[in-house]
């Protein structure tokens, strides 16, 4: 038990710092990026770390509630008009699980069974679970997916604040009474979707109960921004202590695999949201953050710091959990062997 909160301990102390440095660095979602490399290192150079699974879950019901408070009242309305989105992130996320797969099989050792499973756009633990009923490299999954989520994480801030001309949402004062009934409406929430076992239940859960409270007109403004950080930081080590009890070779062993399956992803996903993007007069990166191929939590948190629409980017990936999750017994029938 002390080991436990020792390693816990040590794991925010060092996700705390890393933020703080990112953030003085100026980095884009300094908080965030520099608790991943911080969290990051020291998993690779053999530190204890320990990242508790109700840490987890906490996290993911904070994020839910940033979500959630960003939509408002004219979300229905609005909500219309991200309908060719939506059919884009469809198309996207079919394209990337097919040409990935398809490239990682015939360009490079993987089998066919291991390709399919690491290029999968999303759902680790049923991924995790699908791969140890099937002949395939579990390892060599987890390993690919992790990096691609790390990669994915560290390139779209650089690219959504270094792209010009994107709008920037305003920021608001905090509206605490609104703010309570969120929390205590994402606990709810989170509680029902757990009891009936949906996919990424907390996630879903709190985004619904925090957007039910929003959109009634009980909006919260602008996060405090105590919160808003412990959240960064949080996110960070959850995102960093991924790679806990890896090591730099198993990890620079399949990096080149990695890097192919990142640029083969932006560049399908930059395909199709590029058009869209001009369609329906959204800007450009806010799409590629809504069509990342992973880390729904992570892209929602990067659209909040850097000024994009959270609710758009949030909603976006619990559209694609939810595709994914139930297109998923399909795809495996079609793309899975039992050879």
């Amino acid at each position: 038990m002390y080991s436990q909160i020792s390693s816990t301990t040590r794991t925010l102390a060092l996700a705390a710092l890393g933020g703080l440095v990112g953030n003085i660095a100026g980095l884009p979602a300094g908080w965030l990026l520099g608790a991943i490399v911080a969290t990051l290192a020291g998993s690779l150079v053999g530190l204890r770390l320990n990242y508790p699974s109700e840490m987890q879950a906490l996290v993911l019901l904070l994020v839910g509630i940033s979500i959630g408070s960003s939509l408002s009242p004219r979300f229905f309305s609005e909500a219309a008009s991200w309908l060719p989105s939506l059919a884009g992130l469809v198309a996207a996320m079919l394209t990337i699980t097919f040409t990935v797969s398809h490239a990682l099989s015939r360009l490079t050792r993987l089998s066919g069974n291991t390709s399919f499973l690491s290029a999968y756009p999303g759902h680790m633990v049923l991924i995790l679970q699908t791969a140890s009923q099937y002949p395939c490299n579990i390892p060599q999954v987890t390993m690919i997916q992790s990096i691609r989520l790390l990669f994915l994480v560290v390139l779209f801030p650089l690219l959504a604040k270094g792209a010009g001309g994107d709008r920037v949402l305003e920021a608001q004062e905090t509206h605490y009474t609104a703010l309570a009934m969120m929390i205590l409406a994402a606990v709810l929430g989170a509680a029902i979707c757990k009891r009936y076992r949906l996919p990424a239940a907390v996630l879903l859960g709190s985004i619904l109960g925090a957007a039910m409270v929003s959109i009634s007109g009980f909006e919260a403004g602008r996060l405090p921004t105590g919160l808003q950080t412990s959240i960064f930081i949080l996110t960070g080590a959850m995102v960093g202590t991924r790679f806990s009890g890896s090591s730099l070779r198993s990890m620079a062993k399949l990096l080149p695999v990695s890097c192919f399956s990142v640029a083969l992803t932006l560049f399908a996903t930059s395909a199709i949201a590029f058009p869209i993007s001009m369609a329906i007069d959204v800007p450009f990166t806010q799409l590629l953050l809504a069509y990342a191929p992973g880390g729904a939590e992570v892209m929602a948190l990067i659209a909040l710091a850097v000024g994009h629409d959270a609710g758009f980017v949030g909603i976006h990936h619990l559209a694609r959990l939810m595709f994914m999750a139930i297109s998923f017994p399909l795809l495996l029938r079609l793309m899975v062997t039992d050879e």
